[in-house]
């Protein structure tokens, strides 16, 4: 099976879920929930390389640990029996570490530029919510599980420039690549008729992108570098859950 049937089936399994629940909607219940993330990715092999830029050029540029991963995301599930939801969830972000300095090098001192830019990030999955106790009052806990697809499009570059020199690298990147998502959550209400609550959860995510990409500039020491996404870590999130139709 190629990557791009890998693809069509996990977007087609997603589209079914929700034509399934939209079929029979009637007096269901809807749950829209909207969120904040902060997440936590590896990025090993990403942060080892920028660690080598480092050294070569004695900088101190941050790499991925050193900064706030953050995303935006929104789920909307329908009630299929008392404890379990299913639906959809988007999520979105865009990112970046960047740094200058000025370094030392044969031809003065020179003006250094370093930025790895996520133009995008975003993920669709089918998502289930499976609620151990759905009479609880005080709020509402529930596992979450979730599988599809992400695509993330990225760009490296480093400059070296002063009235002599005008060097650099560029790697692009970006694809699309399975992932996944299972964690733990509670929905507290915060209105009387219990339609809207504040939404806590952890989880840990699955999915990376490795794949052998040209390596363009006078900077590059070799013609391709291994560019690899390894969003795989935890995360947590707050938001705001809203319930829609039906009788509560």
């Amino acid at each position: 099976m190629t990557g791009s049937d890998t693809r069509t089936r996990a977007m087609a399994l997603t589209i079914a879920l929700v034509a399934a629940a939209a079929a029979s909607a009637g007096a269901a219940d809807w749950t829209l929930d909207v969120y904040v993330q902060e997440a936590f990715p590896k990025q090993t092999r990403t942060n080892a390389q920028i660690a080598e830029i480092n050294a070569v050029f004695g900088t101190d540029f941050e790499d991925w640990d050193d900064i706030h991963n953050l995303s935006v995301g929104a789920q909307l599930f329908r009630d299929v029996t008392p404890r379990w939801r299913l639906g959809v969830e988007l999520d979105y972000s865009q990112g970046e570490v960047a740094g200058e300095t000025t370094v030392e090098t044969p031809a003065g001192p020179a003006r250094l530029e370093f930025e790895q830019r996520y133009s995008i990030f975003a993920d669709l999955l089918a998502a289930a919510h499976f609620r151990p106790c759905p009479d609880c009052r005080l709020a509402e806990p529930f596992v979450l599980l979730a599988a599809g697809v992400a695509y993330e499009k990225d760009r490296t570059t480093l400059t070296l420039r002063n009235d002599f020199l005008d060097e650099g690298l560029r790697v692009d990147h970006d694809g699309w690549y399975p992932v996944a998502t299972a964690g733990v959550g509670v929905d507290v209400p915060i209105s009387a008729r219990r339609t809207t609550f504040v939404q806590l959860g952890v989880a840990y995510f699955w999915g990376r992108l490795e794949e052998t990409v040209p390596m363009r500039g006078s900077l590059a020491p070799a013609e391709t570098v291994v560019a690899d996404t390894d969003s795989t870590g935890p995360n947590y999130w707050l938001g705001i859950a809203w319930r829609l139709g039906g009788s509560r």
